[in-house]
């Protein structure tokens, strides 16, 4: 009877890997197919900016080469935090595995100008690394921005607050609330 319980759980484990429902944590693989990536941008804060100067601040977002903008905010001063508190989703459909696998979210701060934007920062996101947290999300986390534009790119050029959550058409959607803890600065 030893034996069938080993020939058993081979086939238990994989069907726990292949679903993603591993409870411990375990290594989850994103499959062909339709995909619902949020992203909630919350607020920005020590943006660095030339002195006595203020910025208007817009966060562009990559996925998978789709292309979206945050609103852009106005006047906020280098000891001032940015408030977006917006929702962003994007939608990609039959995507293959191979472009989920090398798949990015590319995050950029910009400061908006009336002829071009000036980077404040940048920092960008495996696919698959956010699809193997828990939930395939990451909650309010402050991200550290630097700008790969600049002569020091190790410098921190800012923080930005956002949620993101994936959800495969076999995953269930988790939602994003409100920071039940705002007051909380957790950096990733």
């Amino acid at each position: 009877m030893a034996e069938e319980e080993k020939e058993a759980d081979p086939k238990a484990e994989d069907k726990k890997d292949d679903k993603g429902d591993d409870d411990e944590g375990g290594v989850c693989k994103m499959k062909r197919g339709d995909y619902m990536i949020h992203v909630y941008v919350e607020s920005a804060k020590d943006m660095k900016m030339e002195a006595d100067q203020t910025v208007d601040p817009i966060v562009d977002l990559t996925v998978l080469n789709e292309h979206k903008f945050s609103k852009a905010l106005k006047g906020i001063s280098n000891v001032g935090i940015a408030t977006w508190n917006e929702h962003i989703f994007f939608e990609p459909k039959n995507v293959e595995e191979e472009k989920l696998a090398e798949g990015k979210i590319v995050v950029k701060l910009m400061d908006k100008g009336f002829f071009k934007d000036a980077m404040i920062g940048y920092y960008e996101f495996d696919l698959t690394k956010i699809y193997q947290m828990k939930d395939h999300a990451l909650m309010h986390k402050y991200i550290v921005m630097s700008n790969p534009e600049s002569e020091d790119f190790g410098e921190v050029t800012g923080y930005l607050k956002l949620s993101i959550t994936i959800a495969g058409g076999d995953d269930a959607s988790v939602p994003i609330e409100d920071d039940p803890n705002p007051e909380k600065e957790d950096i990733l």
